[in-house]
């Protein structure tokens, strides 16, 4: 199920339930609490970080900024544009942009219910003996070279 993400607002209501993050720690609590394959797209008000955001978090979380207008308008403009709104799961506090998700009928959840949820996944993470994430080969397959070995190995590819 995809997640739209209203992320200055998930910011705020995480503040007042669990860890005090910023924008590149909220898409690392996402990429570590959310299922690895889970469509995350995360809208921040403002320009992108001069930093920049490092590429294991790129892979996992879809950051967008929107300099010059409103991150609401970014996130109602996804809502009205997704091809499968039943599956889309919305983050945020705002009345519009709640009521764009009703109106197209995707899941809709609040910002602070949603950092009670994202705490609780977080300690999941966390709980000992529990695997750990996903290798990055199985998302993205194998590299030619180990493709070529494994063929090989069977004998099918001289």
């Amino acid at each position: 199920m995809p997640y739209l993400i209203d992320g200055n607002n998930l910011i705020h209501a995480l503040m007042e339930v669990g860890p005090a993050v910023e924008r590149v720690g909220l898409c690392a609590v996402l990429a570590k609490a959310l299922p690895a394959g889970e469509d995350v797209c995360v809208v921040f008000d403002g320009p992108h970080p001069e930093m920049g955001f490092p590429a294991e978090l790129a892979e996992r979380v879809e950051a967008i900024f929107t300099p010059g207008h409103p991150a609401d308008e970014t996130i109602i403009a996804r809502i009205a544009a997704n091809s499968a709104p039943r599956r889309l799961t919305v983050v945020s506090s705002d009345r519009e942009i709640r009521r764009a998700a009703t109106r197209r009928r995707c899941q809709s959840v609040s910002s602070e219910d949603f950092a009670q949820t994202l705490c609780h996944l977080l300690d999941k993470a966390d709980t000992p003996g529990r695997p750990g994430p996903e290798p990055k080969e199985k998302r993205h397959g194998l590299s030619e070279e180990q493709t070529d070995d494994w063929l090989r190995y069977f004998g099918l590819k001289d």
